[in-house]
Parts: C-alpha cells; sequence; structure tokens
C-alpha cells in the first residue's frame, strides 16, 4: 500500500508541475488600471490566489527577536484587483494609494503589476516559480492526503 502512495504522490506532483509550466503569462508583462505610482512597490511571491486577488509574500525576512518576537518575519499583503499572477510568479505590485488594512497579511488594492521571468538557476530543472507551485502543491497534498 505504502508503494502505491508513493507512486500516486509521485505521479500527483509531475502532473502539477508540468501543469505549472503551461501557465500564459508573459514575462515582465505589467497590468495597468490606471496611471503607474510614482513609489516603490510592494515585491514578492504570489503564495495563493483568492478570486481576483493574490497573497504576495516578501522572501527577505525581518528579525524580530531582539524585542522579543519572531526571528523570521516575512511580510505579505493580499492584493486585490490582480487578475493574472500565477502562484509561483514574481511580481512587483503598487497599490492605489488607498488605506491598507493593517492586520497581517496587510490587504491593500492592486493598481499595477509587474511579472518577472521565471529563472531556472545554473543546473536546476525547475525555475523559481515552478517550484515555488510544486513545493506549495505538496505541502497541500502531504496535509490532505495523509491525514
Amino acid at each position: 500500500m505504502s508503494y502505491l502512495r508513493q507512486i500516486f504522490m509521485l505521479l500527483s506532483t509531475l502532473i502539477v508541475c508540468l501543469t505549472g509550466c503551461s501557465g500564459s503569462n508573459e514575462c515582465n508583462s505589467v497590468q495597468t488600471q490606471a496611471n503607474a505610482p510614482s513609489e516603490d512597490g510592494f515585491t514578492g511571491y504570489v503564495v495563493e490566489r483568492k478570486d481576483n486577488s493574490i497573497l504576495v509574500v516578501d522572501p527577505a525576512y525581518e528579525d524580530f527577536s531582539e524585542n522579543g518576537g519572531v526571528n523570521r518575519y516575512y511580510p505579505a499583503k493580499w492584493f486585490s484587483n490582480a487578475p493574472d499572477p500565477q502562484i509561483g510568479s514574481y511580481v512587483e505590485v503598487w497599490t492605489d494609494g488607498g488605506p491598507e488594512n493593517q492586520p497581517y497579511p496587510g490587504q491593500a488594492r492592486a493598481e499595477k503589476i509587474a511579472v518577472s521571468c521565471p529563472v531556472a538557476p545554473d543546473g536546476a530543472h525547475l525555475s523559481e516559480a515552478d517550484a515555488i507551485r510544486c513545493g506549495l502543491y505538496s505541502q497541500m497534498e502531504k496535509e490532505y492526503v495523509f491525514l
């Protein structure tokens, strides 16, 4: 039985990874609804999608352990009005300047989104975006399959 489970997990991961390769997102695409804001945007990886919203997590963490906080705090924000970026994409998002909800993760409305080209590091078989998708989907499968 465990051999069949391993085969199933391997095939599931392969299917998810291959499905991620078929995304139609263009490199360096920019989605704009109005004039581009002048301030720096929020950068990070898209790790979740719900309807027209994306959750973007910055891979650079902050260390708050000296003040009694966590030692790895990753800034994250939900952006509404973001129909295009796929999970795993590295994006820079600018907001419309409206008020942002501050509970973690923050929430804001996207005005402009720039999607970077997926990069496969030297010697890698997957791009960063594909590796993130595979990691997220395999974590979800572990939670659902092995419970």
